[in-house]
């Protein structure tokens, strides 16, 4: 009869990761966060803001100015939560 030997191999279960995965991850994630700027950053902005600060700004006095903001508020609803109305 002949008994086989055994024998196992030193694997540690958890090797540490090198510093190249770090910087990596790290500029992975500095991407993304870049990117997510970005788009938020875009999406605040709306296309037509220049002509509406312009369009305002033409105004001859406060009665005009405010005929004004009613007019564009008339011509972009907004939900009510965002006109301050719901209060």
């Amino acid at each position: 009869m002949s008994t086989n030997n055994i024998t196992f191999v030193n694997n540690p279960v958890f090797t540490p990761a090198s510093s190249a995965f770090f910087a990596a991850v790290g500029a992975a994630l500095r991407s993304l966060a870049t990117r997510a700027y970005t788009a938020l950053k875009q999406s605040v902005k709306r296309p037509g803001r220049n002509y509406e600060e312009a369009y305002l700004a033409e105004s001859v006095d406060r009665y005009d100015l405010e005929f004004r903001m009613r007019e564009l508020a008339r011509a972009n609803p907004q939900p009510y939560w965002m006109t301050g109305l719901g209060r």
